[in-house]
């Protein structure tokens, strides 16, 4: 599981980890489109927790990725999973999947300083992106988000690292599981 709050730096993380173990990915941006019938490039800037972005809707789009992750597991490919993963729940529901399929798990947070986040999703306007996210949904989404604790593996990365670099960590914690 690659989470962690909007801007931080999860969907970069997530895909050169995939790429580079030759995993699957499943990533929740795309997916919300998809159920909602939207091109994933499609922007929507709705309130928070309203419309695209409603619990109903979440909890569909974190169904949707456990099923496909799942359906992947059982195929025998490995899975990262891409989402904020804001709640525990949602965080339990992925770490019962990898128990049931007998797969080691780990929760990979990302981070960056509030500052780096801001740049990041102002430099994202205007771009052909999936994620919605933006400052104002960061501020609120950072009152709720859930931070892992004493929840199992787990390794934190700042990403105004080296993406490589980062990505050779997660490979040494996986390999240590």
């Amino acid at each position: 599981m690659v989470m962690g709050m909007i801007g931080t730096g999860k969907t970069t993380v997530a895909q050169a980890l995939a790429r580079e173990m030759g995993m699957v990915l499943v990533s929740s941006d795309p997916i919300r489109k998809e159920l909602a019938g939207l091109d994933p490039y499609e922007r929507r800037e709705e309130e928070f927790e309203t419309g695209l972005y409603s619990p109903e809707m979440t909890e569909r789009v974190y169904t949707t990725m456990k099923e496909r992750a799942r359906d992947i597991l059982e195929k025998g490919q490995g899975v990262v999973l891409d989402a904020t993963f804001a709640q525990k729940r949602w965080r339990d529901m992925a770490r019962r999947l990898a128990r049931e399929m007998g797969v080691p798990h780990l929760m990979v947070v990302t981070t960056a300083p509030q500052e780096v986040v801001r740049e990041r999703l102002e430099r994202r306007k205007g771009k052909k992106v999936v994620s919605d996210g933006r400052w104002e949904i960061y501020l609120k989404h950072r009152e709720r988000f859930q931070m892992p604790r004493e929840e199992g593996p787990l390794v934190i990365l700042d990403t105004r690292e080296n993406l490589k670099s980062l990505v050779n960590r997660v490979k040494e914690v996986l390999d240590g599981l």
